[in-house]
């Protein structure tokens, strides 16, 4: 009787499986990792997709309960501060509410421009955008809440993931502090240089000796950070941070000076700038990749309206095949004005601007970047892997590329001069899976599904001409 009704459920559970129904590998919710700020998963919109370490939750306090060298680490760990608190809401800013008015404002502006406003409305934020009270708690939530939108962004409509997080970085900004710790070390190596003219072989030759010993200690020091990383076992992971070529530029140029350079052109520090990521944070960027190759890594771009192709900047230029570089668009699926490009470094664009998602206790508000703009595509990445989980990192990516609407305005500045059209990347792995190759599959999508209809906004968008509107526009976006 146990053996007839053994093989009545199997055969019912074939009949399922043929019929569409869900796989039990794909019922399971898609590993996510969120590596920025810190994420609140306390917040009510993502905690039903926070990935609790059960031992832990269900553990004792103050007790290594799975042992794994951190305590109480039910989401994620803290390696600003080593501890589990991925984000501090103590820090909350004093009129909260205020700063996310502000804020959303100034998103609002960056979509659609002034004229999009009533004038009191206006009034009412350039009032409070100059309020030196306030200012400085505008810039300190884009980075506090970093971790926490991007979080909301890959969580939004989207319960087909599994979330945990760790804070990397102090702010949502470039981690600034670790650009100065680098030239602070790189300065007792150089002290014994004589001033010289320019780069000759022997000083290049000498700067990429110190430049590869620094990338070998950030590696050595990185090592415990990746092997904890690579115990969530991600599929995707959000990369919203990073180092911006204009500024390590800037703070090269005034260091060169005291490693005996005299009066460097722009030519001689963009080299020096270019070797020193090379050698000295892409080897710290690969191996914190490094036990993830399950993963496909998503890098924002960066915001400083920069063509990078010129460039070598930290981690966009990471030199490992299971990563996509991220750019962001208006909703008119034109590259907005901050966003980085370079088609021979950026790979794709999707929105970035005025994205609505979760803040730090409970709150909701918007953000623009390419910060936004990369937790935007690895959402729509996670439905990819939801239709097919044995994509490969390399085939989700070809996908993604493969199956993009191409916009005319985009030549040149993306890799794939289009928009990632979700709807399409879904139907082609879809494809793949029924068993198509993958590029039977991207032909069958491009055919078979429509590009995305583009919003047309009534508005003429912000008006960067304008001292005020420039300047709010370009220092609010992460």
């Amino acid at each position: 009787m146990k053996l007839k009704q053994s093989l009545i459920l199997a055969a019912a559970a074939a009949i399922l499986t043929a019929a569409g129904a869900p796989t039990a590998q794909a019922a399971k919710p898609v590993n996510v990792l969120v590596i920025d700020s810190g994420s609140d998963f306390t917040h009510k919109a993502l905690k039903p997709m926070a990935n609790a370490n059960e031992a832990e939750l269900n553990g004792k306090t103050k007790v290594d309960d799975d042992k794994n060298g951190y305590v109480d680490d039910v989401y994620g760990w803290n390696f600003v501060e080593n501890n589990n608190t991925l984000v501090n809401l103590e820090d909350t800013p004093p009129e909260y509410d205020r700063v996310l008015k502000v804020m959303q404002y100034i998103n609002k502006m960056q979509q659609s421009g002034q004229e999009a406003f009533t004038k009191d409305e206006w009034n009412w934020l350039v009032k409070n955008y100059n309020d030196p009270k306030l200012a400085p708690w505008v810039g300190f939530c884009g980075g506090w809440a970093h971790g926490t939108h991007c979080a909301g962004i890959i969580a939004s409509n989207n319960k087909e993931v599994a979330l945990n997080a760790i804070r990397h970085i102090p702010t949502g900004d470039a981690p600034k502090a670790l650009v100065e710790d680098a030239f602070n070390r790189l300065k007792a190596m150089m002290a014994h240089r004589k001033p010289s003219r320019g780069i000759d072989n022997s000083l290049k030759s000498e700067l990429e000796n110190y430049f590869s010993q620094l990338g070998k200690e950030y590696a050595a020091e990185i090592k415990d950070k990746a092997s904890y990383i690579a115990q969530f076992d991600p599929r995707l992971i959000n990369c919203s941070f990073g180092t911006e070529n204009s500024n390590l530029k800037q703070m090269m140029k005034s260091n060169m000076l005291s490693w005996g350079f005299r009066n460097p052109t722009d030519e001689e520090v963009q080299e020096v700038v270019n070797l020193f990521v090379t050698k000295a944070f892409l080897p710290r960027d690969k191996a914190l990749f490094s036990g993830c190759k399950n993963a496909l890594v998503f890098i924002a771009a960066g915001n400083s309206s920069e063509n990078l192709d010129p460039f070598v900047t930290s981690p966009n230029n990471v030199p490992i095949p299971n990563k996509i570089v991220i750019g962001a668009t208006n909703e008119n699926q034109k590259l907005a004005d901050f966003s980085c490009y370079g088609e021979n470094t950026v790979d794709v664009a999707v929105p970035g601007v005025n994205i609505y998602a979760t803040y730090p206790n409970n709150k909701m508000g918007y953000m623009s970047g390419t910060s936004m703009a990369c937790p935007n595509a690895l959402g729509m990445a996670s439905l990819v892997l939801k239709a097919n989980p044995d994509l490969t990192p390399v085939e989700l990516k070809k996908i993604l590329m493969g199956t993009v609407d191409v916009k005319a305005w985009l030549k040149g500045k993306v890799r794939t001069s289009g928009v990632i059209n979700v709807d399409r990347a879904v139907y082609a792995a879809k494809q793949v899976k029924a068993g198509k190759t993958l590029a039977e599959a991207i032909k069958a999508a491009k055919a078979n599904v429509a590009d995305m209809a583009v919003k047309r906004s009534r508005n003429a968008g912000p008006n960067l001409k304008d001292p005020t509107v420039r300047k709010m526009y370009f220092s609010n976006v992460f």
